[in-house]
């Protein structure tokens, strides 16, 4: 008989199709919150959208940080925590992709307990959260919360769970709790224009990912499966097409709710495999960003998982009316339609480094929920000569 346990976030609203400046407005006045602090990467700073958030909260804008990032490294996490504590924020916004909005996620358990080192950090639980009570033991005061405004197709902003990068060491943990989510998400199709089209198309496989290892994992629920077949096909359609045709609103705001289906899964504590395991590798020891983690993972891992999953991934591919094409094929034509890199040496890891990444992947416990069983680096290798 089947069973599991379905998670629902604590995310209050999904805003979309709306300015921006306009829905935070709105959102501030519902939750009554007064000093707003923005978070951000230099990239977006001085940008059209940072320009329309800031005229519009005027007085409400307490500050704001502009030093987050790629892969969420301590050293921005701390610096924007004391930075927002400083200023009294009662609610943050984080404006950018993944790392910006994990990186928030993790800015919020600071100030809720205080902390102020990197080395306060290794105070947080590691891991996923799981059935522990959802409780902020010793929090100091209110819990502050947070909206995202997300500027790619990441889908970050939808889940509980943050990557963290301890820059000394370069491993990526994961740092989890209830209300790390945030509580409102804006998803502004303007948001999205002017930011690079590599990142747009690479984060869009990263929502790929979600839908094929949520339906492709051992824990999966009828909950995620409606939601990766639906989202895959968004998102099959519309990648090429918003590639061809980037200004296009309407397909941006396609592909942001495909993102927004795409992660429901693993939102809901389904466990994913190594494409999203190995690639938080990648990302916090050889800065590779998270997107193109899972153009160049994705169809390898489908072919190698496909040993012990094949008539799942089969299913899939009838799903999404593709029956004729492995899945890992139909994975494997989109990247290359959208001109992104489809292996590990387009990154520049030479065949020498894998041993050493096949290591660090193992270590770090990210695999131990992939379809196919990787219980050391020799064979975790083999998967990586696929990839390579």
């Amino acid at each position: 008989m089947l069973s599991g346990v379905h998670r629902f976030t604590a995310q209050e609203q999904v805003i979309y199709g709306k300015p921006a400046a306009e829905a935070l407005l709105a959102e501030v006045k519902r939750s009554g919150c007064a000093r707003l602090f923005v978070l951000a990467s230099p990239s977006v700073r001085g940008s059209p959208l940072l320009t329309s958030i800031s005229q519009a909260l005027g007085p409400l804008m307490a500050g704001a940080y502009f030093d987050m990032r790629p892969h969420s490294p301590r050293e921005s996490i701390v610096g924007a925590a004391n930075s927002a504590r400083a200023v009294g924020a009662d609610l943050l916004v984080a404006v950018g992709g993944g790392s910006t909005i994990d990186a928030c996620k993790v800015v919020q358990r600071l100030i809720w307990l205080g902390l102020s080192s990197e080395d306060e950090v290794d105070q947080l639980p590691k891991g996923p959260w799981g059935d522990r009570p959802a409780e902020v033991p010793d929090a100091l005061g209110s819990i502050v919360r947070s909206v995202a405004i997300p500027t790619t197709f990441s889908g970050a902003e939808f889940t509980a769970f943050a990557g963290a990068t301890n820059s000394k060491n370069g491993v990526k943990e994961l740092i989890d709790h209830p209300l790390q989510v945030p509580r409102t998400v804006i998803l502004d199709p303007l948001a999205v224009i002017g930011v690079p089209s590599w990142v747009l198309m690479s984060t869009g496989v990263r929502a790929v990912d979600h839908c094929v290892e949520s339906f492709c994992s051992p824990g999966a629920q009828p909950y995620s499966d409606a939601m990766s077949v639906q989202a895959l096909r968004m998102l099959l359609s519309t990648l090429p097409k918003l590639r061809k045709d980037p200004q296009n609103l309407d397909l941006i705001l396609e592909a942001q709710l495909g993102m927004w289906l795409a992660v429901l899964g693993p939102a809901a504590g389904v466990p994913i495999g190594a494409s999203h395991g190995i690639g938080r590798v990648l990302g916090g020891a050889y800065g590779v960003p998270h997107g193109r983690t899972s153009c160049m993972l994705l169809p390898s891992v489908l072919r190698w998982n496909a040993a012990v999953n094949l008539p799942r991934q089969s299913e899939l591919a009838a799903a999404i009316g593709r029956p004729e094409r492995a899945l890992a094929d139909t994975i494997a034509d989109l990247i290359v339609s959208l001109d992104e890199p489809a292996c590990l040496r387009e990154a520049g890891l030479a065949e020498a480094d894998l041993s050493e990444l096949a290591k660090r992947s193992v270590a770090s416990g990210f695999l131990i929920h992939n379809p196919r069983p990787i219980p050391d680096a020799e064979v975790a290798l083999e998967l990586l000569k696929l990839a390579w």
